[in-house]
């Protein structure tokens, strides 16, 4: 018979298994809700964390600290501690990083198009998803 733990703890992620698929190591590395909206953000420069929720104002405080980790041990960004009172921290994006930068801009691009389309069916006289 399976024991359990009578306590779960709560918001710990574990690292994916290894994978060699090429497709499964990008959507592990950078397919979570959050990741290429903060990808976006930090390719136009560093940001501190408060900086990122004013940004996202739709993202918890827990979610964009787990994404910010995950894409820290993803190699896609850089985080900074300067030794002040308080610490200072600033995240940006890493050179490796970089070459996600045109997926963002496919990315956005659909993303607009897939708007559009939305606005398009939804209007006065459109049919329901064609």
């Amino acid at each position: 018979m399976e024991t359990r733990p009578a306590v779960k703890s709560a918001g710990v992620s574990h690292p994916p298994l290894p994978t060699k698929c090429p497709l499964t190591a990008a959507l592990n590395a950078i397919g979570g809700k959050w990741s290429l909206i903060c990808l976006y953000w930090l390719d136009s420069g560093t940001r501190r964390f408060n900086e990122l929720r004013r940004l996202m104002a739709e993202i918890s405080h827990k979610v964009l600290a787990a994404t910010l980790r995950s894409l820290e041990h993803e190699g896609l960004i850089c985080r900074t501690v300067y030794a002040e009172i308080p610490p200072r921290v600033e995240y940006g994006i890493s050179s490796h990083a970089e070459t996600v930068r045109p997926l963002i801009q496919v990315v956005r691009a659909w993303g607009r198009e897939h708007l559009e389309w939305k606005r398009r069916i939804s209007g006065p006289g459109a049919g329901r998803w064609r």
